[in-house]
């Protein structure tokens, strides 16, 4: 351990000493014994001369410690604390006096003295009140310091994200149109009557393009624009993106089927362009992650009341379900992806707060239930089968 000599020398070596006493041979004397420690040390004799030291020194690199007396004749030590205080708060101070009168004692508080020393001065406590305040000095200027680099930082970090923003914006744009043209045109030669292997794997291909269009879009936009709440029929909007993945599905040796629970299932009030980006990335994953050929199963029912609706399918399992709506999770490297669509989802159903129930065995498959808490009355009835033949009816 550091003799109190040698922790001096290394906390005051890169920092000046302003002595401020009336008193010529204290002063003399304090400077001598100080100067084996300090880089520069000045001194002064009253509080007029101490300004003008102080104000020219503070130019200077180096961090700076006063030691003052109380009494300066005029001006007092305090008054003196008081001026320096008043242009840099944080300016450290050890204060000297011959009288231990309650009032002073609180003065020195009120005015922001670091450190009170009784004359006639005791080394022992001289050095410890030095350590004490260089020590303060040292972690003002490392949380100075720190607070910089995290601005820095900060700024750094927004500027990146304001790039990656712009990013994204020109990369919607630039994706818009010509997604739109190749769209368009299948539609066209759909229209026409041309069908073919090719054209299947390519209107499958832009599908999925435009469903990761549609996820950027909503990255972009959901924190800047509100989303209106509508009544939705839960059961046509699925029937509809099941037609939409219906060809993802064939290009991929796949099949979609859909089951009802019950007729007349109410409505749920909920954003469409929120349920969009649950139900395609749900059914945009069954299909990345299915085994070839299957059938992906989905569901719609209600549960103690409340609607729902399910995707299932067989593919690998989920080993870690609480880390499956956070971005970048990646079970393994099949079929690649960074878990965007499901980190969405993720967002989503904690914002609407809307319960996910996930299951994957190897016997039933994985499953993913979505519960809507804010399902109007219903009914109970039969169970009734879907056919994907019949979605369209």
């Amino acid at each position: 351990m550091n003799s109190p000599i040698e922790r001096i020398r290394e906390l005051a070596s890169n920092k000046i000493l302003l002595i401020v006493e009336d008193d010529p041979l204290l002063s003399e004397s304090l400077a001598r014994l100080l100067s084996h420690f300090f880089h520069t040390i000045y001194s002064s004799l009253d509080v007029i001369d101490a300004m003008r030291v102080y104000k020219s020194i503070r130019t200077k690199e180096f961090p700076i410690l006063i030691i003052t007396d109380i009494n300066l004749g005029n001006l007092s030590g305090i008054d003196l604390t008081h001026q320096i205080k008043a242009i840099d708060p944080n300016q450290k101070l050890i204060a000297i006096s011959g009288t231990e009168e309650r009032t002073i004692f609180i003065d020195l508080i009120r005015c922001g003295v670091d450190q009170f020393i009784l004359k006639p001065i005791d080394q022992n406590e001289l050095f410890e009140a030095l350590i004490s305040v260089l020590t303060k000095i040292d972690y003002d200027i490392e949380l100075k310091n720190n607070r910089i680099l995290l601005e820095d930082s900060r700024e750094y970090a927004l500027k990146l994200l304001n790039e990656q923003d712009q990013f994204l914006k020109n990369a919607i744009h630039e994706i818009h149109t010509p997604l739109a043209v190749i769209i368009t045109n299948i539609d066209l030669l759909r229209l026409i009557g041309i069908k073919n292997e090719s054209l299947n794997a390519i209107e499958a291909g832009s599908r999925i393009i435009q469903n990761s269009y549609e996820d950027m879009t909503y990255l972009m936009k959901h924190d800047r624009i509100p989303y209106e709440n509508t009544q939705i029929d839960l059961v046509a909007f699925i029937k509809e993106r099941i037609r939409y993945f219906n060809c993802i599905a064939e290009a991929n040796n796949m099949s979609l089927s859909l089951r009802i629970g019950q007729p007349n299932l109410p409505a749920i009030l909920f954003s469409e362009l929120k349920l969009s980006r649950i139900v395609d990335n749900t059914l945009s994953n069954a299909i990345k992650y299915s085994y070839r050929p299957s059938e992906i199963n989905i569901i719609i029912g209600l549960q103690k009341n409340i609607l729902f609706f399910e995707v299932r399918n067989h593919g690998p399992l989920i080993q870690d379900k609480k880390k499956i709506f956070e971005r970048f999770h990646r079970e393994s490297n099949h079929n690649g992806g960074y878990g965007l669509g499901l980190n969405i989802i993720g967002q989503i159903c904690k914002e609407e707060e809307i319960e996910v129930k996930i299951s994957s065995t190897p016997i039933r498959g994985t499953h993913f239930r979505y519960i809507f808490k804010n399902a109007t009355e219903l009914q109970h009835n039969s169970s009734t089968i879907v056919s994907l033949n019949a979605v369209g009816d």
